[in-house]
């Protein structure tokens, strides 16, 4: 096994290098995902930066680069939402070796264009199920949904479905 570095537990994430920014935001939104999971989450970020011209930072964080206390309802990936920040923390003090290997592996992978891109293009990635128990209303975000049925997916945005996430188009 390759030896990889711990997760950084201190300071907002909006201060680490751009790697481990990334290599966090997979493991925190692909933890426990089968592989290519993990580096199809590495990917949806390669291709936000790409498509929007933008950092790693920005692209992760939102404008500011700024993870937690920022103002903001939500972050672009919402594991680095300010009510997240206990289970954020929690879970990347708890990452096995093999999980932040898998971690550091599909965001160097994406990032440097080391792997293949396993989503075709995709900006976007949903956990159905999980999405549907939390939001009060029990429909999915208007960019996701289908126009007849806000519960579920619209087949025409889904690019590949991977574990139990749906990714899909912008």
């Amino acid at each position: 096994m390759v030896s990889t570095p711990q997760f950084p537990l201190i300071a907002d994430p909006g201060t680490w290098d751009d790697l481990t920014l990334a290599a966090s935001t997979v493991h925190l939104e692909a933890e426990g995902e089968p592989w290519p999971g993990p580096l199809a989450v590495a990917w949806v970020i390669r291709h936000r930066m790409e498509s929007w011209h933008s950092s790693i930072k920005r692209v992760i964080l939102g404008p500011e680069g700024v993870a937690y206390d920022d103002g903001r309802p939500f972050e672009p990936f919402s594991c680095w939402g300010d009510d997240y920040r206990v289970a954020a923390r929690a879970r990347l003090a708890s990452a096995t070796d093999i999980a932040r290997e898998r971690a550091w592996r599909a965001a160097a992978g994406a990032l440097w264009d080391h792997e293949l891109d396993p989503v075709l293009g995709a900006f976007f990635y949903l956990n159905v199920p999980l999405t549907l128990r939390v939001r009060p209303d029990g429909r999915l975000p208007t960019w996701a949904a289908d126009p007849a049925d806000p519960t579920r997916v619209n087949p025409g945005k889904v690019v590949v479905v991977i574990g139990r996430h749906h990714f899909l188009t912008g």
